[in-house]
């Protein structure tokens, strides 16, 4: 069944009114019929909602709420991205499949060695970003949508995470690196929180003062081998193996 994530004002007492974009989504990419299917509506919540859809008004398809229930759970620890900004296509692809795989938050960065040195925030490529998690959260079956944090200088980055249980950089400019194993989740055993936040440099790595600098605002050092991995694929890759091992060990 179709799901739609939809803004709580567009859900009043019951009543269901999609916006224009989803409207047209509903009646002319989907095909389905506005008088007779069914879809379900998030609202950002954590509930599912289904919805009967009843016809159309000013061309935007209405419907009314008959049933709810809880959305599916998240991932047993709250994980947390922060990346380094670079080309548009790496972006979009970090935010998409990292929204697949349970991210809560994503932390843009800029670094002396990204891509990309601008902190203005470009509104349309926010927007697209939004819509990429969004649809990314539909596609997955995810109750609630992660929070795309504005691009930050390194330092006001490592200011806003340095409060989750754990911090972990990847870097591979040295040999005394902790792989990384559940050893490294331990200190959430006692957490009600079960942060962690994953630091992935930009494609020219960190210099050694930005992770010296880091692991002042509490992060520790990991490694996921012996291969370099490019700045996108580490980013899934570590992600991937926290969720996994969160799992593992929280539940």
């Amino acid at each position: 069944m179709e799901r739609f994530f939809l803004n709580p004002d567009q859900i009043v007492e019951g009543a269901v009114t999609f916006p224009e974009d989803l409207s047209k989504q509903i009646r002319k990419v989907l095909r389905l019929d506005p008088k007779k299917d069914a879809v379900i509506v998030l609202d950002n919540s954590g509930w599912e909602y289904l919805v009967q859809l009843d016809g159309t008004v000013a061309n935007l398809v209405t419907g009314h709420i008959v049933d709810k229930q809880p959305g599916r759970d998240g991932p047993a620890i709250q994980l947390h991205l922060a990346y380094s900004l670079s080309r548009r296509e790496k972006i979009e692809w970090i935010v998409q499949k990292g929204t697949e795989l349970g991210i809560s938050n994503f932390y843009p960065y800029i670094s002396s060695r990204s891509l990309v040195q601008d902190l203005k925030t470009n509104r349309a490529r926010q927007d697209r970003l939004e819509a990429i998690a969004r649809e990314a959260c539909e596609q997955s079956l995810r109750a609630k949508l992660p929070t795309l944090m504005q691009v930050s200088s390194y330092e006001e980055m490592l200011k806003h995470t340095c409060t989750h249980d754990v911090k972990l950089i990847a870097w591979e400019g040295t040999a005394i690196v902790q792989r990384i194993g559940p050893n490294v989740l331990e200190p959430l055993m006692g957490s009600s929180n079960r942060s962690v936040v994953l630091l992935i440099g930009p494609e020219g790595g960190f210099s050694a003062e930005e992770v010296n600098l880091a692991e002042k605002y509490g992060f520790q050092q990991i490694s996921f081998g012996n291969s370099i991995l490019r700045m996108e694929t580490a980013c899934l890759a570590g992600s991937a193996i926290l969720r996994n091992l969160g799992d593992s060990l929280m539940r």
